[in-house]
């Protein structure tokens, strides 16, 4: 007898990721499907009351509804069936959170294909059905085990004793019988730092105060290296509300918080020099802004610098030059300020340094002077040495300006000032 077809129903908006899917999906032959699709909450809510799905794959951002709240009323429409949300490559914490809130997995728009998405449905159906049913047999158990992408366990709470699947074992790195029943082999592996919070959410589910436990921690992989991993589970009570075992999965997500970490550098990061970006200077600035409203008696400066000659390296040694004499100016810049001091690249050939804690004004004239003498000695760029110098404006924080943008603002006037005296030199701001 042929096997029906699995029933999906796709909540999405967009006709184009929508088709995407539709198309991608009918070239899997042996994962028949069928894909029904609905461009708003309020429309896949009514269908999930009257017809039988499989599986919902889930945009947490509809027309009608938007983020986890989106994940929320799917959940409680349909607790029964598996949910699969799909998010953009720029939200990995969103899809974490979707995660925590009970979706059994997640797909990023950018890598959908067939072969992925068929999987990936695959692996929701059977984990969503081995933790429904702790009660089935232990065969059966083994078997969706052993059949699962994700690493799964099972700590029954009574005997101490816990079973990993091979598919766990080998996400560290580890043969069959490497790793043995005990529950330390999963807890003496997180990272010392993690252990504290994963042992306060187990806490917190077998006390009845979370409806599931769900924990993101790092696990140690036989080679020493750290995996960043989900672990999801949920406990069975005895009639006094003791818990008896709790059953689980972990999903190694190690490339989305590597992506994260990505997408944080190129937020607040020069990615040519590696010095924090003009967002990362604003923060620091601000602080040290607040600080000082606390405490009057603090002192700090901002400098702002203008690089000299840049325009002239990228006319006539082209651009990859510019790039070099860039990161070397900041090479410099860095080397003549104090380890503690805020070096910042603003864009183009404009710098940023805030110099906090300072005893005087005159300390930070001396690292201005030293910025000025490291300049002196002309830039090698392959076989052409480039003199060059720049122009420096300084303003302290107790310039007469009431904000952050004041401060470097009284800044930039008095790095102009430096240029029209005849650059290579600095100047303070005076009110």
């Amino acid at each position: 007898m042929e096997k029906s077809p699995t029933h999906i129903l796709l909540m999405e908006d967009n006709p184009g990721d929508a088709g995407l899917l539709k198309a991608t999906l009918s070239t899997e032959k042996d994962f028949p499907c069928r894909l029904d699709i609905s461009p708003k909450l309020s429309d896949g809510l009514q269908r999930l009351s009257r017809e039988p799905f499989d599986a919902v794959v889930l945009d947490l951002f509809l027309p009608d509804s938007s983020g986890l709240e989106t994940l929320n009323h799917v959940h409680q429409a349909a607790p029964q069936i598996p949910i699969v949300v799909l998010t953009g490559l720029t939200s990995p914490e969103t899809a974490m959170d979707a995660l925590r809130g009970g979706a059994e997995d997640f797909l990023t728009k950018d890598d959908l294909n067939g072969p992925l998405f068929a999987k990936t449905i695959r692996y929701a159906l059977e984990r969503h059905k081995l933790l429904k049913n702790l009660q089935e047999k232990e065969e059966r158990y083994l078997l969706v085990a052993e059949g699962s992408n994700d690493g799964l366990w099972d700590w029954d709470l009574r005997t101490h004793k816990a079973f990993f699947s091979t598919r766990w074992k080998r996400m560290l790195g580890h043969s069959e019988n490497e790793v043995g029943d005990d529950p330390k082999e999963w807890l003496l592996r997180i990272h010392p730092q993690d252990l504290e919070k994963v042992q306060q959410d187990l806490d917190r589910h077998f006390s009845g105060k979370d409806g599931h436990y769900a924990n993101e921690h790092r696990l140690r992989h036989k080679s020493g290296r750290y995996l960043w991993v989900l672990s999801r589970g949920q406990a069975t009570f005895d009639p006094a509300g003791r818990a008896t075992r709790i059953a689980g999965s972990f999903t190694d997500f190690t490339r989305h918080r590597n992506m994260e970490q990505q997408l944080a550098l190129r937020a607040f990061y020069d990615p040519l020099t590696g010095l924090p970006n003009r967002d990362f200077f604003m923060v620091g600035l601000e602080r040290a802004h607040l600080r000082q409203d606390r405490k009057p008696s603090a002192l700090f400066a901002v400098f702002f610098l203008d690089l000299d000659r840049l325009k002239f390296v990228n006319d006539h040694l082209g651009h990859r030059a510019g790039d070099r004499f860039l990161v070397e100016f900041a090479r410099r810049l860095k080397w003549s300020v104090r380890p503690s001091d805020l070096v910042a690249r603003m864009g183009g050939d404009e710098f940023t340094v805030l110099l906090e804690d300072l005893h005087g004004p005159q300390e930070a004239l001396e690292a201005a002077e030293r910025i000025l003498e490291s300049l002196k000695t002309p830039m090698a760029l392959g076989e052409k040495s480039i003199p060059t110098s720049a122009s420096i404006g300084i303003a302290y924080s107790n310039c007469g300006k009431k904000d952050a943008d004041g401060i470097l603002q009284a800044a930039d006037a008095a790095m102009y000032q430096a240029k029209s005296e005849g650059k290579g030199r600095y100047a303070v701001f005076r009110s």
